[in-house]
């Protein structure tokens, strides 16, 4: 088989939405959150050190965070977001905000190909539907707009699933391009994530339509061009610092499944198949109306996909960590396959989908502006209350523009949800246009509140105030490197680390605390200062000063 029809060209319906809406509704969603507040826990801190490391002129080759290797990721979202700072900051923006540009650009990139899949592979007018339904999953709404190289990753993904079906088109540029992804993957992410695709890659010739000359032609363009390049960065680090090369391939090359010195295998049974219950939301139910629809699997369609969501959630499950942006790589096929049947949805369960997310939606978009309102104004008094207890760093502060872009961003999406005759394909455009006025909403109305809540700045700040005058010398234990990074990059603070046991550098201790344990202080050492960011109950930050 060298050529491929795709699904249902031959019975699509007459076609309803303007491709220039569903394009700005993607386009909107890509940078709610992205410019305007600090690094958030858990990934951004770290992914700004290491920028900040190589942006100060730190070897290429390794992330390095507070003087140790930081081996969680290799190195290409790093690379990336340490050029757009170069290029973009002081002058425009801050670091931390020219690094989060990273993130759209790589979420654009897997939307873009994310389309060309769905198109290429179920049928014209499906593309803006697989986009669609990943715009429009609970899953990718928070990893999709923080600092973190899984994106990075989830493009080359996507690029890879593009270029595996591209191959009864062009297989030679079907190979170009899935060896250029799958370089993408592994510099992004982890040899487990290179296993993934690459498994993916060498198991569909069980099926007859990738069984063919092209095909090979694919693969054997795609190893051509990725095995010199996989091999540079794993080259150069173990030339340049083989105690490290050591380091990652023994415990960080395999990422889930840490590395080869010591497998880490299995974690909470059933995790990811609980997770993708919500992660997946709205794409597993209109991917299982599919797989009802189609009980024979004989069409590529219905068996890229499935054969892709079995090998990946198989690998994830023999991994040692339960986290839920590993899953993020299941949405490319939970999306796909709902794609397929998408316009077939009975409309007894389009219009629930789209009640549920009028109801679920316009219920949050509704708190968020009151929430803003008794943030700033004080009204309504009692939610003004439990917004002062939760962002206690908080000082009112209104922005005309972004009260401008939210009130027109509400008007938006109460016309969309009021149109009549819905199919599906509108019903899933409604829920993907409301999630994306919730998250627009949170992250302009409340940003400035959620900052000052999750930053460690005011923490920092309050803590530099304290310090006595003409000392700047401050120890901290080696292995708390969250406060190390955070005094660095806020009050340019080098604090000096010590190893438990050995003597303290410097009469100013900064002890870091879990509160429930109720820690005494130290014999000849006062409390001088103590803080912690608004309602962290597990963490507080204690300046301590050596007496005499």
């Amino acid at each position: 088989m060298l050529t491929y029809t795709p699904y249902d060209s031959n019975r699509l319906p007459v076609a309803t939405e303007k491709p220039w809406l569903l394009l700005l509704l993607a386009f909107v969603w890509l940078w709610p959150g992205i410019f305007g507040h600090t690094p958030w826990k858990p990934d951004e801190p770290f992914v700004t050190a290491v920028v900040q490391h190589f942006v100060a002129g730190g070897h290429w080759m390794l992330p390095t965070v507070a003087g140790q290797p930081y081996l969680e990721y290799a190195p290409l979202y790093y690379w990336l977001a340490a050029l757009l700072v170069k290029l973009l900051s002081p002058w425009l923006l801050p670091l931390h905000d020219a690094a989060r540009l990273a993130t759209p650009l790589c979420m654009a990139i897997a939307l873009a190909f994310a389309g060309g899949l769905g198109r290429e592979l179920v049928g014209q007018r499906h593309g803006r539907s697989v986009v669609l339904i990943l715009i429009g999953s609970l899953g990718l709404i928070v990893t999709g707009h923080e600092m973190n190289p899984v994106v990075a990753g989830f493009a080359g993904f996507a690029a890879a699933l593009y270029g595996l079906v591209l191959t009864w088109r062009s297989p030679a540029i079907a190979g170009a391009l899935l060896g250029a992804a799958i370089v993408v993957i592994f510099l992004s992410t982890n040899l487990l994530q290179l296993l993934l695709i690459s498994s993916v890659a060498l198991l569909l010739p069980a099926f007859s339509a990738w069984r063919n000359k092209n095909y090979a032609i694919t693969l054997a363009m795609a190893l051509l061009f990725a095995l010199p390049l996989l091999l540079v960065w794993p080259w150069a680090l173990y030339k340049n610092y083989p105690q490290v090369f050591a380091l990652w391939w023994q415990s960080y090359a395999l990422g889930p499944l840490q590395g080869f010195g010591k497998l880490g295998l299995f974690h909470e049974l059933g995790y990811y198949p609980k997770l993708v219950l919500w992660y997946g939301w709205p794409a597993w139910p209109l991917a299982a109306w599919t797989l009802w629809k189609n009980r024979r699997y004989e069409q590529p369609v219905l068996q890229l996909p499935l054969l892709c969501f079995a090998v990946m959630l198989l690998l994830l499950t023999f991994s040692s960590r339960s986290l839920s942006e590993d899953a993020m790589v299941l949405l490319l096929p939970l999306a796909l396959l709902a794609a397929v049947e998408l316009d077939s949805l009975r409309r007894g369960a389009s219009s629930f989908l789209n009640w549920f997310g009028l109801m679920a939606f316009g219920f949050f978009a509704l708190l968020v502006w009151l929430g803003w309102a008794a943030m700033n104004f004080g009204w309504p008094e009692r939610l003004a209350r439990r917004a002062a207890y939760f962002s206690p760093y908080y000082t009112p502060q209104v922005s005309t523009l972004a009260v401008i872009l939210a009130v027109i961003a509400t008007a938006l999406w109460v016309w969309a949800v009021t149109r009549r005759h819905l199919r599906g394909r509108q019903a899933v455009t409604n829920w993907a246009a409301g999630l994306t006025l919730f998250w627009g909403l949170l992250l302009t109305l409340w940003l400035p509140f959620l900052d000052a809540a999750k930053s460690y700045q005011p923490v920092v700040q309050g803590m530099v105030r304290a310090l006595p005058a003409g000392d700047q010398c401050v120890a901290v234990e080696r292995g708390q490197t969250m406060a190390r990074i955070s005094w660095s990059y806020y009050a340019n603070l080098q604090l000096r680390p010590f190893q438990p046991g050995q003597p303290l550098p410097c009469r100013l201790w900064l002890q870091v605390r879990d509160p429930s344990h109720g820690l005494a202080l130290p014999a000849g050492w006062q409390q001088r200062w103590q803080g912690n960011r608004a309602r962290d109950r597990h963490e507080q930050y204690v300046l301590l000063q050596k007496q005499g």
